[in-house]
């Protein structure tokens, strides 16, 4: 685990990471409701393929009909009205790295385009939490002053994924195999939360950092 020392009189940006299914939405929503402002980078990617997004139809036109929602020949086909089946894209990206590159270095700069929006309209708040499963694949750690890794066991990883999502067991282990994996990202992290067991495990550790939140 890495030490950072933060300056008291700068915002507090923390970077919320973990692996897919170890419980960073959890978090994310505890801290939200201590009124702590949180930025989501799952929703700003899930925003950057919105039909009619000029990310999306470039989706659509690289995979055409394989990844179309309900592409019937009665369907209106206008770029407002064409969504992307995001489990059929998630079927390529994760069983294909070059197609998971190409799709990151579609989506990766418009969810660093809304950070940033999203940290000028909040710079007066005393902290902020910056929600980001791929933060060090993406290279998003220097928008943060301290990173937070929401840590679990692997067999715990792989069953909450499997009941969460209803993957059968090859298609959890390759999403988890796409992300690095935990004990990495802890060696990287200023703080572990806990999620091997009760919430309350996590909670008392972000009292701790955070102690005007209680």
């Amino acid at each position: 685990m890495r030490t950072t020392a933060h300056d008291p009189g700068a915002q507090r940006r923390i970077g919320l990471t973990g692996g897919i299914a170890s419980g960073k939405s959890s978090v994310g929503r505890y801290l939200a409701a201590q009124g702590v402002p949180v930025f989501d980078a799952d929703r700003y990617a899930h925003d950057a393929l919105a039909p009619g997004s000029e990310a999306s139809e470039t989706v659509l036109e690289r995979y055409g009909t394989q990844v179309m929602a309900n592409p019937r020949p009665d369907t209106d086909t206008t770029p407002a009205h064409r969504s992307i089946n995001r489990r059929a894209l998630g079927e390529i990206v994760f069983n294909n790295p070059s197609e998971r590159h190409w799709l990151e270095q579609l989506v990766h700069p418009l969810v660093r385009e809304r950070f940033q929006q999203d940290l000028n309209q909040h710079d007066q708040a005393d902290a902020v939490v910056l929600m980001i499963p791929l933060l060090f694949e993406a290279g998003l750690s220097e928008l943060c002053s301290e990173i937070w890794v929401v840590n679990c066991t692997p067999e715990q990883q792989l069953e909450r994924l499997q009941r969460r999502d209803g993957l059968d067991d090859a298609s959890a282990r390759a999403r988890i195999n796409a992300q690095w994996p935990l004990s990495q990202k802890c060696k990287l992290a200023d703080l572990v939360l806990d999620n091997c067991g009760e919430a309350a495990r996590w909670q008392a550790q972000i009292l701790e950092q955070m102690p005007r939140i209680g």
